[in-house]
Formats: structure tokens, sequence, C-alpha cells
């Protein structure tokens, strides 16, 4: 063999242990098991389980105490500590949601009735608006017992107006 011939192969030698080397040295590098978690990650995971536990909890006793949009914003609390720790059910949260709407709706319908007794036409009216709304969130909206309480609000603003003309 000659000294060039000689130079090549100690070349391509040379090259060939070089990528065995790496080929060798890259599996080590990268993680096999990708499913085995750190420590911080199992903390972190724990975390955000108790997170979403919390959240719920606050979303049932908010759902039973306090109004619709303290309601509903600790439902999208909920979904969102859910979602982190991998626990949400979609299931949940509309049976949850309609709860929601359930609960504001009669609740706008026994205002709508308490503010009409007390002559405040306005929030009566405010009322039976998001009465409407709700109900055809939930699907349950009827345009005749819609009719029907907006024609009573139409009534009593015509009595009110009466009676102030006749006070005069």
């Amino acid at each position: 063999m000659s000294c060039s011939q000689l130079a090549k192969s100690c070349k391509y030698l040379n090259i060939t242990a070089a990528l065995l080397l790496v080929l060798l040295l890259v599996p080590l590098a990268v993680p096999q098991d990708k499913t085995e978690q750190s420590p911080d990650e199992k903390a972190r995971q724990q975390m955000l389980i108790k997170e979403a536990a919390s959240a719920l909890r606050r979303l049932k006793r908010s759902m039973e105490k306090d109004g619709f949009y303290s309601g509903h914003v600790a439902l999208n609390i909920w979904r969102s500590t859910a979602t982190d720790a991998g626990t949400f059910d979609q299931t949940q949260y509309d049976e949850f949601k309609a709860q929601l709407y359930e609960k504001s709706v009669n609740d706008s319908l026994s205002c709508f009735e308490e503010f009409l007794l007390e002559e405040d036409l306005y929030n009566a009216n405010f009322c039976l608006q998001t009465w409407r709304m709700h109900s055809k969130e939930l699907g349950i909206y009827d345009q005749a017992e819609y009719e029907v309480f907006n024609q009573k609000l139409v009534d009593a603003e015509a009595a009110k107006a009466s009676r102030k003309a006749k006070e005069k």
C-alpha cells in the first residue's frame, strides 16, 4: 500500500470511529423512559390534583350559596385547574353548567316577581331579560311564557303611571 492509500484508510477509519462513538453516546444523553417522572414533576402533579379538588369544592359551595356570576367564575376556575391536573371531565362540566343556569332561571323568575310587587320595574325587566337569556342557553325558552311575563311588566308600568297621574 502506498502512503496516500494508507492516509485515506486512516481518514475513513477515524470518521467511522467518530460516527460509532456518536451513535453510542446519543442514547445515553436522551432518557429512554419518558413515562418516569422526576420527584419535582410528581410533586407538581399532586399539587395540581389538590388544586383541582379544592376548586371543585369551591364550585359546589358557590353553586349552593352564591349568585350566577360567582358560580360561573368558580366553574371556569375548576375547568382550568382540572384541565391542568388532567382530571377534567366534560360531562361533569356540562352538568354543573346546566345546574348553574337552572338555578339562575329560577332565581331570575322569583326576582322578577319580587320586583314587580315592589314596583321596581327597571330591575324587574332586568330579571326578566336574564331569565330569557339563561332559559335560551338551557334550551327551555318559551316565547309564550315570556310574553305573559312581559305583559305583566307592561301592565305594572301602566298601573304605576295611572296611580301617579291620579296623585297629581
